[in-house]
């Protein structure tokens, strides 16, 4: 059995992981190839937003620390 274009692993709770195989798909006709391609760049630019989000917040933890502010929880007395 020759090697899959897509494989997909996962672990219940954990994350997923895609393997394209792009070169490999020369036996598909050219609208499915052309599908594909676009598959792959929608999921860059996903793990683009995905990175630029995380970027964002590690700059707001940096300019909450500099001005002495503290994260976590606050404690509130109900009576």
């Amino acid at each position: 059995m020759g090697e899959k274009i897509l494989e997909v692993e996962h672990e219940p709770g954990g994350e997923y992981v895609f393997r394209f195989r792009p070169h490999r798909l020369s036996w598909l006709p050219e609208e499915a190839r052309s599908h594909v391609y676009v598959a792959r760049k929608e999921m860059l630019l996903a793990l683009r937003s995905f990175i630029d989000q995380a970027i964002e917040r590690v700059e707001e933890g940096e300019k909450g620390e500099g001005k002495g502010k503290k994260k976590g929880r606050t404690k509130i007395e109900i009576e």
